[in-house]
């Protein structure tokens, strides 16, 4: 598809995943003044422990949370994209759960665990099961109002997810996240949609020219330090909006062993294309990694794109990363002539298994 066909794009973009990525800066501001209603009690501070549990979209607020904050953090914090909490979950432990249909069968398995042995915990979903738990607990919790999500996509309202993530740590004493730093995120999501919506011809449209880099490649992200989270979320939406192969990988980590792992196939047989998320606010470390890195993989014949990240707080660069991702990520899948929005091997995976659909 010629991706400067407005209307080419909006025929076959039938749920509006693009209105949903255009207004992922209001998303954020919405959760945020939703948020900060929300009373968290002085016993939350009381813990020792944080486990932050959800799947898919839904739980990629935590992994920016670790990413982020993650060094400073004063005390365990635990991921679970799976069905059972720790053993070490306990009565001091704050279990935060995260559904944006309120149903998704391994968060509600994980609660019922936290509420066994008497953990504190707090909810984040637009509704259902999980906020109705919620409510008969008397515990905090953030319904979502999705009015900035038209495509009704939970995985596409990352903004109300991330955000509410965000600001119930920041109640509970967990992390630092001020009304300054929403700005900021805010105010970076605006520079990169300017440059980058679907209005902005491809000449000048860095996301429209990395998507058509990335069609028919087998494509690896490669991050560190705080953009971690962010880049799995650009991971996951080009898995789920372009149906597109791809795989992240983590500066320093695959230092120790990717790299080796290039030579084959050989190009006649996969082109592969890294996708670097760089950033100024790296360690001199870290940023040296970057630049060898990307020499071994020219040096093996690897394409790679650089996307830097420049504005001025970690927490700024993240959204700014996931604000350009979702848009590289969309026009992908116009490449490929896809509406984006169906995502039918889940659906289908999750109706053998039994389990509502989240729609």
């Amino acid at each position: 598809m010629d991706l400067d066909n407005i209307e080419g794009i909006k025929k076959l973009d039938e749920q509006n995943v693009l209105s949903s990525i255009d207004t992922l800066p209001d998303q954020c501001l919405h959760a945020w003044e939703d948020c900060e209603k929300i009373e968290v009690p002085e016993s939350y501070h009381n813990i020792n422990k944080i486990v932050m549990c959800g799947m898919g979209g839904s739980g990629l607020g935590a992994r920016v949370i670790e990413s982020v904050y993650g060094s400073e953090i004063k005390v365990p914090l635990t991921r679970v994209n799976d069905y059972h909490l720790p053993k070490f979950v306990d009565s001091q432990t704050l279990v935060i759960c995260s559904s944006y249909s309120g149903e998704t069968e391994e968060t509600i398995t994980n609660l019922k665990e936290a509420i066994a042995v008497g953990a504190k915990w707090m909810a984040i979903g637009a509704g259902n099961t999980l906020i109705k738990m919620a409510q008969e607990a008397g515990v905090p919790y953030y319904q979502i109002d999705p009015k900035f999500n038209p495509s009704n996509q939970p995985r596409m309202a990352i903004g109300y997810s991330i955000i509410g993530q965000l600001v119930l740590c920041a109640k509970a004493g967990i992390i630092d996240f001020t009304r300054e730093d929403l700005d900021k995120l805010i105010s970076a999501m605006k520079s990169v949609a300017s440059k980058n919506n679907a209005s902005v011809k491809s000449e000048q449209n860095d996301a429209k020219k990395l998507a058509a880099k990335m069609k028919d490649t087998v494509t690896f992200f490669v991050s560190g330090e705080h953009l971690v989270g962010a880049l799995h979320v650009v991971n996951n939406q080009a898995n789920e909006n372009a149906k597109h192969f791809t795989a992240d990988y983590v500066i320093p980590e695959l230092n120790h062993h990717l790299m080796e792992g290039m030579g084959h196939p050989t190009p006649d047989h996969a082109k592969l294309l890294g996708i670097f998320a760089n950033s100024n606010l790296y360690p001199e470390k870290i940023s040296k990694r970057f630049t060898i890195t990307e020499e071994v993989c020219k040096k093996q014949n690897i394409e790679v794109y650089e996307f830097r990240v420049t504005s001025e707080s970690k927490i700024s660069q993240v959204f700014e990363l996931i604000q350009f991702g979702a848009y590289a990520d969309f026009y992908l899948s116009m490449q490929y002539s896809l509406n984006p929005a169906p995502i039918p091997w889940v659906d289908y995976f999750k109706e053998r298994l039994g389990q509502p659909l989240g729609k």
